[in-house]
């Protein structure tokens, strides 16, 4: 084989490669735009519901098209060592759902002046009264969102 036909060979993965990581570069420029541009919608209004619909549907949309043509998009899954026994870790993480959940509701139903029996949410209203602490909030939970579909 020549050396010139064996760079050829070479070169696609290379490619496809720097292509990802400029897709990926391009997703995570997206995501931090849509941070700082959701970060300044009041909570409850057009704006901010439209700045959680858009991600979503595009998920969605993914998400079905990759169901209609699988291998094809950008779902591939990430590798990673399966948990000894075959079992997911699906407990501990509903063990954390349901103790936020009844925080939560127990908070929110509690007789007393919400001052003394701050809910989770009102007690995040204080975390994030600035811009650039919503904003940084923002980009995590579409991060996160992005990494967990991805497993």
């Amino acid at each position: 084989m020549s050396p010139r036909r064996t760079a050829r060979v070479g070169a696609a993965p290379v490619r496809r490669q720097a292509r990802r990581h400029a897709a990926a570069a391009i997703a995570l420029g997206a995501a931090a735009i849509l941070a700082g541009v959701a970060s300044g919608a009041r909570p409850f209004t057009v704006p901010a519901d439209v700045a959680v619909s858009v991600p979503s549907a595009l998920l969605v949309g993914s998400l079905a098209l990759e169901r209609l043509r699988p291998g094809t998009g950008p779902w591939r899954r990430m590798d990673r060592a399966r948990p000894e026994g075959g079992r997911g870790t699906a407990v501990p993480w509903l063990v954390v759902i349901a103790v936020l959940v009844g925080v939560e509701l127990a908070s929110y139903f509690h007789s007393g002046p919400r001052a003394d029996y701050p809910t989770i949410s009102s007690a995040m209203d204080a975390l994030f009264r600035h811009r650039a602490a919503r904003a940084a909030a923002w980009l995590a939970w579409l991060t996160v969102g992005w990494y967990l579909v991805r497993r």
